[in-house]
């Protein structure tokens, strides 16, 4: 159970760490989410991202299941904008939770099977 926890922290410092690198990410709020997304479909850890061609990262929730096989490509995503809530407690320390903007996920649709330069 205690690697769970500790898993659970990794992700959540490397999101953190996301946000810290300039001109890498464009973080959107999830006021400002669209429904419908296109990009580079990635995997990191249990999450899924997409990462649009000017750069902007869009974090994808719910029904993501399906989403393994196209990881590496060129997506449209269609959804409805919400937030994801991340445990970021750490041992001996007050309850802490990040909640970051998301795409809960109703369709995909590949574009490509590559995802176009610049993108993996």
């Amino acid at each position: 159970m205690s690697i769970f926890f500790l898993m659970l922290l990794c992700l959540a410092l490397g999101l953190q760490a996301q946000e810290g690198n300039p001109g890498a990410d464009v973080w959107v709020s999830a006021d400002t989410y669209p429904p419908v997304i296109e990009g580079c479909l990635e995997r990191w850890g249990f999450y899924y991202k997409v990462i649009g061609q000017d750069g902007t990262v869009y974090n994808l929730t719910r029904c993501t299941t399906g989403l393994k096989q196209y990881v590496g490509h060129e997506v449209e995503i269609t959804g409805k904008p919400t937030v994801i809530s991340l445990d970021t407690t750490e041992i001996h320390a007050a309850s802490t939770v990040e909640e970051l903007p998301a795409l809960a996920v109703k369709s995909v649709k590949e574009l490509s099977s590559t995802c176009k330069s610049g993108q993996q």
